[in-house]
């Protein structure tokens, strides 16, 4: 009688969840589209939208992309003239954390949310890592055999790259993560030295890799390994080089936007890109997936330990003073 009444719970409990998917899923057709703010390039962000919208038609995701930085500005513009526009973004961990100190974010517990590393997942329900972006050294291969390419971050020291190589003028999380895995001497003393090798500063790691790929500079302190690949896919004289550390940044986190005019779609869209088929779609693009059981695309970074630099808003913020102090970039 026990095992009966069991097995008659079991399948009650499994008949009311579907029936609750069932309503939700009638409400967010009502509701008919997401805004989604996103730091993504334009072909993800098509790639992943359209495999949402075949999966669950009528609705329809209006991506509006840009840096996770303008991103975090737009919204908080938003906010503070009381205009709630978004459903959902996606973005940067720090620039997450910072909306969620803004109180920008509205809560929502996934049930695809125990799917992922704790680290990953927001304590008090306001986001969740999708994926992450692993730092590498690029490299035009027209210009830079393999061989003479640098390996590591000491590498790019040499005398032979002065004046060879390009980066971001805002990268500060890559300045922190050395900061902290060499020790804050030994990492102040290597950005020092690196800032006398009359770094090439442009804003936008689009940007870079399609200058390095050009042949404006051969060298790049740092790309995203994920852009590097695709842009090798199509192509292009680019390659790239682990270093010791990899680094990886703080986990591209997907939220829900607080009083996001339709709230049920926005659910429906962050489960989507929670679960495993979602997660393939990133992994697809060559991103490196925060789901467990999987990885990178790339099977050179297949079983690869990264380090990760968790930082407050006002710890970034400290930061960038110090880049832009040791590289004098205005």
């Amino acid at each position: 009688m026990k095992t009966y009444w069991t097995g008659t719970l079991i399948l009650g409990v499994a008949i009311h969840a579907q029936f609750a998917l069932a309503q939700d899923l009638d409400k967010a057709k009502q509701e008919g589209r997401i805004v989604f703010y996103t730091s993504w390039g334009p072909s993800d962000a098509d790639y992943v939208v359209k495999a949402f919208e075949r999966k669950y038609p009528p609705l329809r995701v209006e991506p509006v992309r840009a840096s996770s930085e303008r991103t975090l500005n737009r919204l908080l513009s938003e906010q503070r003239a009381g205009t709630f526009l978004g459903d959902v973004v996606a973005i940067s961990g720090i620039q997450s954390g910072i909306l969620k100190e803004k109180s920008a974010l509205g809560r929502y517990q996934s049930r695809e949310a125990a799917n992922f590393p704790a680290d990953w997942r927001d304590p008090d329900g306001f986001g969740v890592g999708l994926h992450q972006t692993i730092y590498v050294i690029g490299y035009n291969s027209r210009l830079v055999s393999a061989d003479a390419a640098p390996k590591s971050y000491d590498d790019l020291l040499q005398p032979r790259w002065k004046g060879q190589l390009g980066w971001d003028t805002e990268e500060y999380y890559l300045f922190g993560a050395l900061l902290k895995a060499r020790g804050k001497d030994k990492g102040t003393e290597y950005w020092r030295r690196l800032a006398e090798q009359q770094v090439n500063f442009r804003k936008g790691y689009t940007l870079i890799t399609e200058l390095v790929s050009a042949g404006e500079f051969p060298i790049a302190v740092s790309l995203y390994q994920h852009r590097v690949d695709e842009y090798s896919e199509k192509g292009a004289p680019l390659q790239w080089v682990a270093p010791n550390p990899l680094v990886g940044g703080d986990p591209n986190r997907i939220s829900l936007l607080k009083n996001a005019p339709r709230p049920n779609a926005s659910k429906v869209f962050i489960d989507f890109m929670l679960s495993a088929e979602g997660q393939k779609l990133l992994q697809d693009k060559g991103r490196s997936p925060g789901r467990i059981g999987m990885s990178a695309k790339n099977p050179r970074l297949k079983g690869a330990k990264t380090f990760t630099l968790h930082v407050s808003s006002d710890e970034y913020e400290q930061l960038g003073k110090e880049f832009n102090r040791v590289f004098k970039v205005q």
